[in-house]
């Protein structure tokens, strides 16, 4: 998958814009990894001389449209858009239930944390939409997970341009090690936070008066 997104776009003046439609897609369901198609933008951007700051900029808001779209298309067309016979072929059943369930249990904190759940998010942010979530919150939520992830990955990407660009099967096998130890690094990080989040909920609900 990594492989067939390099052989496609990388060279082309047009990579790091053809990526950015590959993440509003991502966003929207396509069954591409969103950590791979930010590496492969970094590695794109780094052949083109372009810097990762700016990358980033696009990045984020190809994560950002596509999430904005399923949400809103959740927001006017509700429940009957996730009965669609060509949205369940995306979406299954047990899919939408498990998304309603997190959203039900952990509402502003599901906004945050589905970003990092494969197969989750798109129905999730559908949900959200649905039940009539204000946008400004959805935003807020969504758009600082996005920060959690989307710089770090089109950095990473980035210097293994710079780093392997002349040596191919090195590039490959850094990509490999790189994919592996930062997606172990992304879940450390999101734990932190879950961690915080819930000893601030805790002593917010201990302080409460009886």
């Amino acid at each position: 998958m990594f492989e067939t997104l390099l052989a496609y776009f990388n060279g082309s003046p047009w990579a790091i814009w053809g990526l950015f439609l590959v993440l509003v897609g991502c966003g929207l369901g396509i069954p591409m990894p969103e950590d791979i198609v930010l590496i492969a933008a970094g590695i794109c951007a780094a052949n083109l001389g372009q810097p990762w700051l700016v990358t980033t900029a696009i990045m984020y808001a190809g994560v950002m449209i596509g999430d904005s779209i399923i949400f809103a298309l959740g927001r006017h067309f509700g429940p009957r858009l996730l009965t669609m016979p060509w949205l369940l072929k995306l979406f299954p059943a047990e899919k939408q239930e498990r998304a309603r369930a997190r959203f039900v249990r952990h509402g502003r904190k599901g906004l945050f944390f589905a970003r990092f759940l494969p197969g989750i998010r798109a129905p999730f942010f559908c949900t959200a939409g649905a039940m009539h979530v204000p946008y400004l919150r959805f935003v807020l939520y969504d758009g600082l997970a996005a920060l959690v992830s989307v710089p770090v990955f089109v950095f990473l990407g980035h210097w293994i341009g710079l780093r392997f660009a002349e040596n191919v099967d090195a590039l490959r096998e850094a990509v490999a090690n790189t994919h592996a130890w930062t997606l172990a690094a992304t879940a450390v990080l999101v734990l932190a936070l879950a961690i915080v989040v819930f000893v601030a909920w805790r002593r917010r609900r201990r302080s409460r008066p009886a």
